[in-house]
């Protein structure tokens, strides 16, 4: 919608779930893996990605969602999902329109990215507000003690899973990406700096659902080894 690109991002629950501080670095491992091995997002866009989802997003939505909380978890982490996409959608309206290599200016890119986000961003609130609600409804200590058990492993897995058919609906009814379709429009051209191990989360000579799948399935094993890299460094470091 207005030329703009808005998918679950995911910030504000990690936030939630993790932390403000891991939730941070969570977020910034994934989209460090989305641009290297997928080229998703792009290596000179990677620092105002960084900002907007792994920083903004996350730490809005953690104390959004702290701020809240005596309202109801699952009422808290609706609102922290929908502010902290839409915040983080409006600061990369900033940027954009700040960008001297971008054709409008600040009065258009911040108002169509914070609108649209708005409105969208209503999703991201849903999925926050079911994964910490069902979180709260089984196991509330879980939350109070910044440990999540089993249930983030479960939705990936199911996320995973579903990926492929996600493909298929999006070709059934003609979907394309938008902001391909405004660079088209434009005239822009990429110039592809990092091709990525698995562009566009495909992997060559393999039918694009099976791709699709498998690239998924490697970029969370990706991410969980890096995490526990980073986890075993820290507690090395304390122990020392």
């Amino acid at each position: 919608p207005g030329g703009t690109s808005a998918h679950f991002v995911g910030g504000s629950l990690a936030g939630i779930l993790l932390g403000p501080f891991a939730g941070c670095v969570s977020m910034a491992i994934v989209l460090t893996i989305q641009t290297l091995v997928f080229n998703d997002g792009g290596i000179t866009a990677w620092g105002a990605n960084v900002w907007n989802m792994a920083v903004v997003n996350v730490f809005v939505g953690y104390y959004v969602y702290k701020a809240l909380q005596r309202f109801g978890k699952t009422f808290a982490s609706f609102i922290a999902g929908w502010i902290g996409i839409t915040i983080a959608a409006i600061f990369a309206g900033i940027e954009l329109g700040l960008s001297t290599s971008f054709a409008y200016g600040l009065s258009i890119t911040v108002p169509v990215m914070g609108l649209w986000h708005a409105i969208l961003g209503v999703i991201e609130g849903v999925i926050t507000a079911g994964v910490v609600g069902y979180i709260a409804t089984r196991r509330s200590d879980l939350l109070e003690k910044g440990e999540t058990g089993k249930v983030p492993f479960v939705l990936i897995g199911l996320m995973i899973v579903l990926s492929p058919v996600f493909a298929y609906l999006a070709e059934e009814v003609g979907y394309s990406e938008p902001l391909e379709n405004v660079a088209e429009f434009l005239g822009l051209e990429e110039n592809t700096i990092n091709p990525g191990l698995l562009p566009d989360y495909t992997i060559p000579g393999l039918d694009p659902y099976i791709g699709t799948l498998l690239s998924g399935a490697i970029g969370v094993l990706i991410v969980f080894l890096l995490s526990f890299a980073v986890k075993y460094a820290h507690s090395s470091r304390k122990n020392t």
